[in-house]
């Protein structure tokens, strides 16, 4: 932080024996800061268009892990929960498209693989009496991008 304030891109205020920091938002850098600091954002925005696009809507579809709690890297992959609708089969060429075409954009958007758990809506009640890791990942992390929130489907299983 000390490099940043010694450029003007922060300003620092000495509060005891501690620094506080606070972006110059007058520095030319600052809007693309301020732009960077909110890629999570963006992607969740990207997303929920995306998903928004798609000829067969999902149950459910919702960003967790690393990506959603904001903690990743550049190795992580950006976590998706996505539930099938009933009538839709696992191998349906145009839901296959659909996923395809949104881990090419996930991708393209960050560098990152797209890791998309997929379910069908009639799996759940398998999957909630499995109860494997993922479910806890998405109890605390899940931000919802289509369909009906994904912990309405989790606080039935409780």
């Amino acid at each position: 932080m000390e490099r940043l304030a010694e450029h003007g891109i922060a300003e620092r205020e000495t509060a005891g024996s501690a620094h506080l920091y606070e972006l110059n938002r007058q520095h030319l850098s600052a809007p693309a800061i301020e732009q960077l600091v909110s890629l999570r954002a963006l992607l969740v925005d990207r997303l929920r268009a995306e998903i928004a696009s798609w000829d067969i809507q999902p149950v459910a579809a919702a960003l967790f892990g690393s990506a959603a709690r904001g903690d990743g890297g550049i190795d992580s992959d950006i976590d998706l929960f996505i539930v099938r609708p009933a009538p839709v089969t696992g191998d349906d060429t145009a839901w296959r498209d659909q996923l395809d075409a949104l881990a090419e954009h996930v991708r393209s958007w960050t560098g990152n693989s797209a890791g998309i758990a997929e379910v069908g809506a009639g799996d759940l009640g398998d999957l909630l009496d499995r109860a494997p890791p993922v479910l806890d990942s998405l109890r605390s992390d899940a931000i919802d991008v289509g369909g009906r929130p994904v912990r309405s489907f989790l606080r039935k299983a409780r």
